[in-house]
């Protein structure tokens, strides 16, 4: 728990960091909101039924809205799809510059102010590398996870005639949560192959991934418990909000304004989350033993004989002679 503790004051100590990070995430959300916003103003034609919204979500209303006006919204789902794609690849190029704040707070210079320049540029140093070990975690857990999901497929159309539909429910839960675990896990590595691809100067995706798996499946306790247990801080913050948001009664602008608030006070926790993550990842790595790279063994050089003349002496035979 001191690798934990310690990474937690660094995130405190990137507050500017977290603003930055959440800023440009509250503009790409504007990006779509605002056009979105202005598109329901001008179809919704003064309809007293998104009243009927504030209290919960109501199918019919969405329904009947979407029939009417799903052509004129689909250009707006379209770049808001685009602005996911480009969430993630945010995602992965402030990965470096979140390593490079990191390791400034716990070793070299703790007290130095956050410069943007910097940041912008640790991002960009190491982008294409984290993007091939993006790929490589993506690979992985596809593969790991879709494993899962077949295998359930295939028993849940096997017991079809022999289980209730409860049971087959929970047949499906239980395959279920082994994708989740197993992804989960996968991309825990991932993000010990960043360490790695930071720390050591690491550029082949697939090495530092099988070293950082390697490091992870030694250490499960420190290193996948306590990246489960970020989750479920994660998971306990969505339950907060929603439990909030079921005691506001949303019945005018004043308590619009507070969920609002509330709700971006979560985005920003869980951008914080983000920055602890990788802290914690790092400060648990320098605890732990290293992981070496299997290296292949070197060939052996065996002796080369050359035929000698056939005037040699019988006192010092050639390898030819009997």
């Amino acid at each position: 728990m001191n690798a934990l503790s310690a990474s937690f004051r660094q995130t405190l100590g990137s507050l500017r960091l977290i603003g930055l990070l959440y800023g440009l995430t509250l503009v790409l959300g504007l990006l779509v909101a605002l056009p979105f916003y202005n598109t329901l103003k001008v179809e919704d034609q003064n309809s007293l039924a998104f009243l009927n919204l504030l209290d919960g979500f109501d199918y019919t209303v969405f329904s009947d809205f979407m029939h009417r006006s799903a052509r004129v919204l689909s250009p707006l789902m379209s770049v808001g799809r685009w602005l996911g794609v480009l969430y993630v690849f945010l995602s992965v190029f402030f990965a470096g510059g979140i390593l490079w704040r990191v390791s400034q707070r716990a070793h070299a210079q703790p007290d130095e102010p956050f410069r943007v320049s910097s940041f912008l540029s640790a991002c960009s140093q190491y982008v294409g590398r984290f993007m091939r070990l993006f790929g490589v975690t993506v690979l992985f857990a596809l593969v790991g996870g879709g494993i899962w999901l077949v295998l359930g497929t295939l028993v849940s159309m096997a017991l079809n005639d022999s289980f209730t539909e409860r049971g087959l429910f929970w047949i499906g839960f239980t395959f279920f949560v082994l994708f989740f675990l197993t992804a989960t896990l996968l991309l825990c590595i991932g993000d010990y192959a960043k360490v790695i691809m930071f720390r050591e100067n690491e550029r082949g995706a697939f090495r530092a991934y099988g070293r950082a798996g390697r490091l992870v499946l030694r250490n499960p306790v420190k290193t996948y418990g306590i990246y489960w247990l970020l989750i479920m801080l994660g998971t306990l913050l969505f339950g907060v909000y929603f439990l909030l948001d079921d005691l506001i009664t949303m019945t005018g602008w004043l308590t619009i304004l507070l969920m609002g608030v509330i709700q971006q006070t979560l985005v920003f926790a869980r951008t914080g989350l983000k920055v602890w993550s990788l802290a914690a990842a790092t400060a648990i790595y320098t605890t732990l033993p290293k992981p070496v790279p299997i290296m292949s063994p070197a060939p052996v050089e065996e002796p080369v004989y050359t035929q000698q003349s056939p005037l040699a002496s019988e006192d010092h035979p050639g390898p030819t002679d009997v």
